[in-house]
């Protein structure tokens, strides 16, 4: 949302800023040794030293400092670059990276990925009409705004669309350009595969294997090493269309970036049920930030012995102490069980759980 909004001074909604809230401490888990992590407050702070039995060699913080020579955020938008003028003078090509980040790179992305037992369709559309047209070669198609992250600005659409739906279609294409359309697909299984930009160039980071509910938002991701994935992967698609995916993508993402964004980034595909079995769908979105995905990738690689699997869920309460009473309760039926410094089995909150907590994300081995 800020990103569509291109605005320094965007301000997000309370649920997103609850969101924000609640999950500060969550970088403390893949940033570098002796980082400082920005928290909401000092429960946080004291939650990280006193809660975590895993060594994380970061210091939390509840202000910005006067000077920072490095900013590592979640992802970059104008009013964070806003927020941070006073302390942080790099050289960051704003407007460039927001435009890498709309879904109409995918779009440009998606033709260079062809290769054996792969598919997909994905078309910029730049009027009502252009929709039209293409909703009319398919049987239901899938609308995308440019902007918007976790299911939302997703708009099913199947003939001809309502006046809302047409509403909608004017006012994403007024205020972003254009929208994405997409054949809606056989999904079987959700992945990506995870890379780092730095100056030295791109390397890859991993694969995430993850789970979206029917609306598109997110859910969890499996922790299970490279290895795993790949095993569970080979049920649908061969390991050379998956390594032959991942040089390509090493080539071309240099190309799509142009050295104006450094990072970690992820990109979403998916296998396909076809009428000859199955295929994969190799770009699905480009996510041009910090994601689950990287997160659960560097959280197992670091902290679970390598032969165990579990879940990193992301959870919601809609009710006063209801976080904290599931916490306590998975703490007591599942312990941290650790083997050699990393957990082998059992629970573990990845961030700080209070009486007023709304949004949580945790681990189960």
């Amino acid at each position: 949302m800020a990103l569509a909004s291109g605005s320094p001074y965007y301000m997000a909604p309370a649920s997103a800023k609850k969101m924000a809230a609640d999950l500060a401490t969550l970088p403390a888990w893949y940033a570098d040794v002796e980082s400082e992590v920005l928290v909401s407050d000092e429960r946080q702070v004291s939650w990280l030293r006193k809660e975590c039995r895993l060594s994380l060699s970061v210091e939390g913080i509840t202000e910005l400092p006067e000077k920072c020579d490095e900013v590592i955020p979640w992802g970059w938008n104008p009013s964070l670059l806003h927020r941070l003028e006073s302390c942080f003078k790099g050289d960051i090509p704003m407007e460039s990276i927001r435009l890498l980040s709309s879904r109409k790179s995918a779009v440009e992305l998606l033709p260079k990925l062809r290769v054996k037992d792969t598919m997909g369709e994905s078309c910029w559309l730049t009027s009502v009409s252009d929709v039209g047209l293409f909703s009319s070669k398919h049987e239901k198609v899938l609308l995308k705004a440019p902007w918007s992250g976790s299911g939302k600005g997703l708009q099913p659409l199947s003939g001809q669309p309502d006046d809302n739906l047409t509403g909608w279609m004017k006012r994403i294409i007024s205020s972003q350009g254009g929208v994405v359309g997409e054949p809606f697909y056989q999904k079987v299984k959700d992945f990506a595969m995870e890379f780092k930009v730095s100056k030295e160039g791109i390397t890859f980071a991993g694969y995430s294997l993850f789970e979206a509910d029917a609306r598109g938002i997110y859910k969890e991701n499996r922790l299970a090493s490279d290895f795993a994935i790949e095993k569970e992967l080979l049920e649908y698609v061969s390991l050379s269309v998956l390594h032959e995916l991942r040089e390509k993508l090493l080539e071309e993402l240099p190309v799509l970036i142009q050295g104006v964004y450094q990072g970690y980034l992820g990109v979403d595909m998916m296998v396909v049920r076809t009428t000859g079995g199955y295929a994969v769908h190799p770009c699905v979105e480009i996510n041009l930030r910090m994601n689950m995905g990287v997160v659960s990738r560097i959280f197992f690689d670091r902290f679970v012995c390598t032969d165990s699997c579990g879940r990193y869920i992301i959870e919601y309460y809609a009710n006063k102490g209801e976080a904290r009473l599931f916490h306590h309760e998975m703490k007591e039926k599942y312990p941290l069980i650790m083997e050699k410094g990393r957990i082998r089995s059992g629970y573990l909150s990845l961030t700080p759980v209070f009486e007023d907590t709304n949004y949580q994300i945790y681990v189960h081995l």
